[in-house]
């Protein structure tokens, strides 16, 4: 099988040749083919002098537009080269070719050039992507010479999961004495306090329709905290599995809950079995603290979700009630879920994917189960709006 000759390669083919014809001017005594062998000869060794030049005076600039987004955004990298050869018109005489340096945040078949110096990401991937080095690799128009120039290192693209704002969450969860009860989280895990007029800002979701309904104008609900230093909610992602789609739901999902009881005020723990774990305690566990821990989660973890959820469940700083996410099931979930309820645990089990198959399992183990078919129903499926899951 032939290989194509490289640059190196072709100069000194085109030098061989210049000395042929050197020699052959003089056996036949021909001017002309000395002329042409030392224009074949110089060729080559000017070419490159001007390519190694030129590449050696070029500095590559990375923009990324922006550095932080969530899954799914567009994202722009720009290309701009700047030095002496770009002052005097030479980079457009000269062979350019740029590697914006994507790594890992570059999707199959989603970066699209535009133009000579821009490229877009049409769906940024989730990930905290350490961008290799942008690379100008510039080479002469004869093809003889190349030589590559590369950019400032350390830049990054932040791209967090997506959370779709919940207007309410409708979560079954067991409690200690057993049965199902739903409670709705946008309450909170307090007490009610007292009823008041409805302000300006208030969620619409703490509003007391009952008592609004009674009184003939807007109500609010306003709880008393839950009390105890353990009193939490727990989300505890599992990461076995390959990922993937329904990893990356579960993902949106775990982020989903946390943006909502944060905002709530919640107290709120993250756990991650990821191969790189992340363990977040209550006091620690802020939505930016938990956005960027979601965003660097992978699948992959080799910690057995059941023994995960035995290992918090036994913990110092118990939970009140525990939300597992997860697309992948194990088979002593189930076992798992009863040693919680017996320690006085609530645990509620969002499925995605073929997770969803254990849904009967962990019913009857105790569990509330919630599945979530894809990423675009994470809200109605969290809201447990069963009308528009069906119909989606």
């Amino acid at each position: 099988m032939s290989r194509a000759q490289g640059p190196p390669a072709r100069a000194v083919a085109l030098a061989a040749a210049g000395a042929a014809a050197l020699v052959a001017s003089r056996g036949f005594g021909t001017p002309a083919l000395a002329t042409l062998g030392v224009g074949l000869v110089a060729l080559p060794v000017l070419v490159t002098v001007l390519v190694w030049a030129a590449a050696g005076g070029l500095q590559v600039h990375r923009r990324i537009s922006p550095a932080r987004c969530r899954a799914g955004d567009q994202v722009d990298v720009r290309l701009v080269l700047s030095g002496w050869p770009t002052r005097v018109g030479l980079d457009r005489l000269l062979d350019i070719a740029l590697d914006p340096g994507l790594g890992t945040a570059d999707v199959a078949g989603s970066a699209r050039r535009e133009g000579v110096w821009v490229w877009r990401l049409a769906r940024a991937a989730r990930g905290d992507h350490q961008l290799p080095q942008p690379v100008a690799h510039v080479g002469d128009p004869f093809g003889l010479a190349r030589r590559s120039r590369a950019g400032a290192d350390g830049q990054s693209l932040l791209v967090v999961p997506r959370a779709p704002r919940l207007e309410r969450l409708g979560l079954e969860a067991t409690t200690p004495g057993g049965g199902l009860r739903r409670r709705r989280m946008v309450a909170g895990f307090g007490e009610l306090e007292r009823v008041r007029d409805y302000r300006a800002g208030d969620p619409l979701s703490r509003v007391h329709w009952a008592q609004t309904a009674k009184r003939g104008r807007l109500q609010t609900k306003e709880l008393r905290a839950s009390e105890g230093p353990g009193k939490a909610v727990m989300l505890l992602l599992n990461a076995s599995g390959e990922g993937g789609e329904d990893f990356e739901t579960a993902v949106t999902a775990t982020a989903a809950l946390a943006r909502h009881l944060a905002e709530r005020g919640e107290r709120l723990a993250l756990v991650h079995t990821g191969d790189r774990p992340v363990r977040l305690t209550s006091g620690r566990a802020t939505w930016p603290a938990v956005e960027i821990a979601l965003a660097r989660v992978t699948p992959g973890g080799r910690r057995e979700l059941a023994l995960a959820l035995r290992s918090e469940s036994a913990a110092p700083e118990v939970p009140e009630l525990i939300v597992v996410v997860t697309s992948e099931f194990g088979s002593g979930l189930p076992s798992a879920v009863a040693g919680a309820r017996a320690a006085g645990i609530a645990v509620a089990v969002v499925l995605t994917g073929r997770a969803a198959a254990a849904a009967p399992d962990l019913e009857r183990a105790g569990a509330g189960v919630t599945v979530v078919p894809s990423a675009a129903h994470v809200a109605a499926a969290l809201a447990a709006d069963r009308e528009r899951v069906g119909a989606a």
